[in-house]
């Protein structure tokens, strides 16, 4: 009996488990999705994607939290990637698969309420310093605008660019702008001291998959996040995040810069 168990116990050490059919990366930039205070992942992103899993009847998976720009050249090169949240824009969309939406946002150009410039084209960009993150959806919404590179300021984090902005570093800010607002907030700094002067885009933020990915096991997480969405738990988390989508405007909207 002893040598049965010994040869059972050998065995195992040769069973493959299989491979977790995706990668999943992340940034902080809360409340989102990043990390609490106990280096756990959190978010609303992240608790979404727990809801998901259970609902596909999958054990919760390891999350990697990386810089963005080190997270986008990741889903890039890797097959198995996903990076979250991400902006579905026109001009990224032909490129992933994506599983939407975790939620809605502008991406917009927020100043300094005292001393914001005002901007009417892309013309009046050119005279003027963009904060930006590496690889986020401002830079490239500017970039895809004929933004020159020499205009921009890009950092790696995003509460490095508001930080460029509250030190006048910087003339604007490109961003999502609630995730703009929420870190000038932590930084002691109200909505009250900062004004959206124009947009760049409104679109859903998803989950983005390369190209290569396994588009069975793709297909059943969108099935998985539109079950969830049917579900109490679902409109509990979205009551509990409600200030993480985009709200609309009071007065006269900001312009759009196509």
């Amino acid at each position: 009996m002893r040598r049965l168990l010994s040869a059972l116990a050998a065995l195992t050490l040769f069973v493959v488990l299989p491979a977790p059919a995706f990668i999943y990366y992340s940034e902080q930039n809360m409340p989102l999705n990043g990390q609490d205070k106990n280096g756990q992942p959190a978010g609303l992103a992240v608790e979404l994607l727990r809801l998901m899993w259970r609902e596909m009847g999958e054990p919760e998976q390891p999350i990697h939290f990386l810089p963005w720009a080190r997270g986008w050249y990741l889903l890039t090169q890797q097959q198995e990637a996903v990076l979250f949240t991400t902006a579905r824009t026109k001009e990224r969309d032909p490129h992933f698969l994506w599983v939407c939406p975790i939620s809605h946002s502008r991406v917009a150009l927020v100043g300094r309420k005292k001393d914001a410039p005002k901007v009417a084209s892309k013309a009046d960009l050119a005279k003027l310093q963009i904060g930006v993150m590496q690889a986020d959806v401002g830079e490239q919404l500017l970039l895809s605008r004929g933004v020159s590179p020499s205009n921009m300021m890009a950092v790696e984090r995003m509460d490095q660019v508001v930080r460029q902005l509250i030190m006048a570093r910087t003339d604007l800010v490109a961003g999502n702008e609630v995730m703009l607002r929420y870190q000038a907030q932590n930084m002691g700094f109200g909505s009250e001291n900062f004004v959206t002067v124009a947009i760049l885009s409104e679109q859903d933020n998803c989950f983005a998959f390369n190209l290569l990915a396994d588009r069975q096991q793709v297909a059943r997480l969108q099935q998985a996040l539109q079950k969830v969405q049917q579900g109490k738990e679902y409109q509990a988390l979205i009551a509990r995040y409600q200030h993480v989508h985009a709200q609309p405007h009071v007065g006269t909207p900001p312009p759009l810069i196509e």
